[in-house]
């Protein structure tokens, strides 16, 4: 399970940002609860740092362009090599 991006615009709309928060908080709810339920091999990997900090790895403030995907994958890649050992 990944959870959503972090959205630029988020950084001037309080109603965006407030949305991504409740949208991560409720995946990582239901995340804990389908493990304390007894589901078994589900990993979570958190939103924070899937397109940098720096502003340049969207089109728009939302959607990966080349850099971004390529920053997404540095970040899933490493946990999904370390899940498959």
């Amino acid at each position: 399970m990944i959870e959503s991006v972090v959205r630029e615009t988020g950084n001037f709309d309080e109603y965006i940002r407030q949305r991504v928060v409740d949208l991560n908080k409720n995946f990582s709810e239901a995340y804990s609860r389908l493990v304390k339920g007894g589901m078994k091999n589900l990993y979570l990997i958190m939103g924070d740092d899937l397109l940098g900090r720096d502003h340049e790895g969207t089109i728009d403030g939302t959607h990966p362009n080349d850099l971004g995907f390529d920053r997404m994958i540095h970040v899933i890649e490493p946990r999904v090599r370390k899940i498959l050992e």
